[in-house]
């Protein structure tokens, strides 16, 4: 056996940060482990004591008690407290990278040049009606009866609602991370973010690059309020921002919504399967989550971020604000390969299944098409999703958004109007019922 002794100093340095990681590693393992089986045999004895008795008639009403998905501490990180998540350690991270190396530069099968806009157009938004979201069309419904929602790559959307501005996501730079380590945009943004209207609320999921984009946040700075999980206002003060709101998880705040003083808008922050960090250092060190966009206290938007599928936690957020979320934005990209991407990301089978959980009517497939991060054929989310959706006849309920496309959904509660998609405004919008 090689004495240690004979080991090289920089070696045992290697040998001692390699046991000294694996060993935390290990302990973050086994205390999220015994948190979840905690949290879930308190559950199982919360669900028992509610559940009535042989011969009473009597109705129940069940509490929201969410500890079973509150948001996890470990040794000062965040961890997901669900069974189905696997932690990404640095030994998977670097194995995974190495593998993409092997893929090459035909990783996604991504043609060039004008093959590619052919296959990802991008359209220009309807200018005019986000401009002046008040504006009355006889195509469109009363613009307190409408939603407008125009997709400008991965999770960010411009959406809008009765002259509320809400963005989602923040990201119109063409690199991730810079021009000299890529990785490059295959779809731009279909258009700046000076060409919008100021958004009154940013709503961000987690600090992730293609989910933060920082050029764009020194763009806003206060001119929005932004609407942040645990740990990310820190990161924006350091840039002088300090317009924001942070939030755990089942939070909730009231909106400022002076354009519509009659009505009632809040948003919920609710839990996703997920993890953050912007470099190898500062991984979990803020949280990430989804969003539920009410008003007058029913859910119209679901802003999924990024999260993988974990079976409760999307009927549990139904539960707690109600079924019949207008629409949801589901990140349908990024699952491969799927030993490594699925405790983090959804494919679009799944999407369709969080759907279901959330009872909503419409779900919206994002994020793919605008970088190459994974490897799935970059058209495979779009074309499954498109694939599922002829197969169930829910063409017009599962929708692949194009890049820029405005799209306007119908507010109105009419279950038995049939659904309908067809282009409005001289093929400007989209109108979705």
């Amino acid at each position: 056996m090689l004495s240690l002794a004979l080991l090289s100093s920089p070696t045992k340095i290697g040998l001692g940060l390699l046991l000294s990681y694996s060993s935390y590693a290990v302990f973050v393992s086994i205390r999220t482990n015994s948190e979840i089986s905690k949290r879930a045999k308190a559950e199982q004895l919360r669900l028992q004591s509610t559940t009535p008795s042989e011969g009473d008639n009597e109705p129940v009403c069940l509490s929201h008690n969410h500890d079973q998905y509150s948001s996890l501490t470990v040794a000062g990180r965040f961890e997901n407290p669900f069974d189905e998540y696997r932690s990404l350690t640095l030994f998977e991270f670097f194995l995974s990278r190495i593998l993409e190396l092997f893929e090459g530069r035909g990783r996604g099968g991504v043609p060039h040049g004008s093959e590619l806009r052919k296959l990802l157009p991008v359209h220009t938004p309807d200018m005019e009606l986000i401009h002046h979201p008040t504006l009355e069309d006889p195509e469109l419904p009363q613009p307190d009866e409408r939603m407008t929602f125009t997709w400008l790559g991965q999770s960010c959307a411009f959406v809008q609602l009765s002259g509320l501005n809400i963005l989602t996501d923040p990201l119109f730079s063409n690199y991730l991370v810079n021009r000299y380590l890529g990785p490059k945009r295959i779809t731009p943004s279909a258009c700046q973010l000076r060409d919008l209207p100021t958004p009154k609320y940013v709503l961000v999921s987690h600090n992730h690059p293609d989910h933060l984009d920082l050029e764009a946040a020194d763009e806003i700075m206060n001119k929005s309020t932004w609407i942040v999980p645990l740990g990310i206002r820190k990161t924006l003060a350091k840039r002088g921002i300090y317009n924001t709101i942070e939030m755990d998880w089942w939070d909730r705040v009231k909106l400022d919504v002076a354009e519509d003083p009659d009505n009632v808008y809040e948003v919920a922050c609710t839990p996703a399967m997920h993890w953050s960090g912007r470099s190898l250092v500062d991984s979990n060190h803020t949280l990430w989550c989804s969003f539920v966009v009410l008003k007058n206290g029913k859910p119209l938007l679901f802003h999924a971020g990024d999260t993988g599928y974990t079976d409760g936690v999307f009927k549990k957020i139904s539960e707690t604000y109600g079924p019949g979320m207008k629409l949801a934005m589901l990140p349908m990209g990024q699952y491969c390969p799927q030993w490594h991407q699925k405790p983090r990301h959804i494919n679009p089978e799944e999407c369709v299944k969080i759907m279901e959980d959330l009872k909503a009517k419409k779900m919206v497939g994002i994020h793919w098409g605008t970088f190459v991060l994974s490897s799935e054929h970059f058209l495979e989310p779009k074309l499954k999703l498109e694939q599922i959706a002829s197969q169930y006849n829910k063409e017009n309920d599962y929708l692949v958004p194009r890049f820029g496309q405005t799209m306007v959904f119908d507010l109105r509660d009419d279950d038995k109007a049939p659904s309908e998609v067809h282009t409005v405004r001289d093929g400007k919008s989209v109108l979705v019922k």
